[in-house]
């Protein structure tokens, strides 16, 4: 977060028809899958509940497979669900080899892998190495100095003061802040924890905990996984000289504990297992990571042709987008991307399960805009379940929050309140669950705002999110040319382009109504283009004619939080009529 205020204080307001990210041009050759994905982020537990427990499972999933391939989606990932004591929500992994109860059984997995490759979509799976749960056998065995267990995790001795009184190792603080290591009464050590004491961090400078790591990889390939999202990358190695840190609790002090060197190897290493997998069937294998570190950072894990890496380090800062973001913020944003990443890895992520959603951080009108902006950007796209509908955060009771992390350990906010269930239709908890109560409460509005009522409505968030998402596998989005420009202080546009078409996304991100006109976009568009795809809120219709050289249509006016996808061709509203007469044929047939 330091790294990201830091970097506003750069931005520089820019006025008129101003170029940002030079052309980028694709050939029309065959790309990766992922390079075009529509990604989509599935927590288990508030997806769908199956047996009635007030929890979502696999079997849920495998219910709601028809919503999810009829939203456009091409890829699922699905966050943890192996079997664990749920003290961080799953990333606390006491086997992971096996499918915990809350979620079904192993035999459901591969039924649910089964269902999802039936249809035509790829299954990733979280990857969480870092650390394991205190309550592995692993760690419980290596607690006992059980060979080969013995150094399977990071213990050091206490620090002597005097004759009489000792401390820890050294000054190294936690993601959650306080001391990064817990005394073990029975081993008469400490354990190193970079997150929660419940989960102590393994030693990866051990072979065999690579070898067992690199293992839990090939079991869930071997059952037909995809690939992995690995979780907490800039923590999987320390420094092996244990020496204090400075003192301080910034990012930029923990010059130890994170990004370390050897990170990057490991990352490689990884890769190599998936790529031997890709070889022998010839379906390519994905491996993404999770790391808040700027995009030059992030290119390190990359790798090259020789030494690959990660395909998709994930790029998050556009979780943290507010309405004090202006355009030149948001233009230095998405060139700090495309100037650092080959164009194979540019990935735009706008929520997650760990940052409040969209609708509140910035307001229901403006789920439509950033959904234009994120899922025609070149590249890949990943979306957290319910951004389709324009979820919005839980505000919880106390007696309703489950998150241990809620409000304490350093944190001032509620993750829980990110996390709620899906809201499918108008019945009791929104048809998540028949058991009286869902493991969090549904959102108040789920009466209104539900998949059901929102398949019903043409120009509700799902509806214009499955539009964008069709249009997004079109080859002037997957293959097409990408320029950036900075209308005014409020108004931004990119194009993409493929040779006579043109497809622009102009959005109003300000909160008062602005006025674009032939003069500002002219250096940047054909004349005359018409209307693709509209936010709810926007003055001109599907269809409509704009900046032609008509006086009545030189400008439009944009609503605040608006949004426009213009094209120089008219025959996407044929698309869009037949889209609104099929509409309730197909949404019958979905819930």
């Amino acid at each position: 977060m330091t790294q990201v205020f830091g970097f506003l204080l750069f931005s520089i307001l820019s006025l008129g028809c101003t170029e940002g990210v030079p052309a980028l041009t694709q050939n029309l050759t065959e790309l990766d899958w992922w390079e075009t994905t529509l990604l989509y982020q599935l927590y288990p537990r508030s997806f769908k509940d199956s047996d009635g427990d007030g929890m979502g499972d696999l079997n849920g999933i495998i219910e709601k497979l028809d919503y999810i391939k009829d939203l456009g989606v091409d890829a699922i990932w699905i966050q943890p669900f192996y079997k664990s004591p749920m003290y961080d929500m799953g990333y606390d992994v006491a086997d992971y080899k096996a499918v915990d109860p809350v979620f079904g059984t192993l035999d459901d997995f591969k039924k649910m892998q089964k269902a999802i490759k039936d249809k035509g979509i790829k299954l990733l799976l979280d990857y969480v190495p870092n650390h394991t749960s205190d309550e592995c056998e692993w760690f419980k065995l290596s607690e006992q100095r059980v060979e080969p267990y013995t150094d399977y995790y990071i213990w050091r001795d206490a620090k002597r003061i005097n004759d009489t009184h000792t401390t820890v190792p050294n000054n190294w603080i936690g993601m959650f802040h306080g001391t990064a290591w817990r005394w073990s009464e029975k081993r008469k050590q400490y354990f190193l924890h970079q997150f929660a004491p419940q989960q102590p961090d393994l030693n990866f400078r051990n072979p065999r905990v690579k070898k067992e790591m690199e293992d839990v990889l090939r079991f869930w390939l071997d059952l037909g996984v995809d690939g992995f999202r690995v979780d907490a990358v800039p923590w999987l190695y320390e420094a092996e000289h244990f020496m204090d840190e400075p003192p301080g609790d910034g990012w930029h002090n923990r010059i130890y504990t994170v990004e370390q060197p050897e990170n990057i190897e490991l990352v490689k290493e990884w890769r190599a297992v998936l790529d031997e997998y890709s070889r022998k069937d010839g379906n390519k294998r994905l491996l993404a990571i999770e790391d808040y570190s700027p995009p030059p950072k992030l290119k390190e894990y990359i790798g090259n042709e020789t030494h690959p890496g990660s395909q998709i380090p994930f790029f998050f800062w556009l979780t943290f987008v507010k309405n004090e973001w202006n355009t030149t913020v948001v233009d230095r944003i998405v060139q700090w991307v495309t100037t650092s990443f080959p164009r194979k890895a540019y990935n735009w992520v706008l929520d997650n399960h760990d940052n409040s959603r969209t609708r509140t951080r910035l307001s229901d009108e403006s789920v439509d805009v950033w959904t234009m902006f994120m899922l025609l950007m070149p590249g890949l796209t990943s979306v957290y379940c319910g951004t389709e509908l324009g979820m919005e955060d839980l505000n919880l009771r106390k007696d309703q929050q489950k998150d241990p992390f809620n409000g304490g350990n350093g944190r001032t906010d509620l993750r829980d309140s990110y996390r709620g269930p899906m809201i499918w239709d108008d019945t009791e908890n929104a048809g998540f669950t028949t058991a009286k109560y869902s493991w969090l409460p549904v959102q108040p509005s789920y009466w209104r705002w539900n998949v059901k009522a929102q398949q019903q409505d043409p120009n509700s968030h799902l509806n214009t999110f499955k539009r964008l998402a069709a249009l997004k596998k079109s080859p002037i989005i997957t293959h097409g040319d990408f320029q950036t420009h900075v209308i005014s202080t409020w108004v931004y546009m990119y194009t993409r382009s493929l040779e006579d078409e043109t497809i622009a996304v102009l959005i109003n991100i300000g909160s008062e109504t602005e006025e674009v006109c032939v003069k500002n976009v002219g250096c940047a568009l054909p004349s005359p283009m018409f209307v693709n795809i509209r936010s709810a809120n926007s003055i001109v219709n599907i269809g409509d004619t704009v900046f032609s050289h008509e006086k009545s249509k030189r400008c439009i006016h944009m609503r605040p939080h608006s949004g426009v996808v213009l094209s120089t061709s008219k025959a996407v509203s044929v698309t869009y009529s037949t889209f609104i007469i099929l509409l309730a044929v197909f949404s019958k047939l979905i819930l």
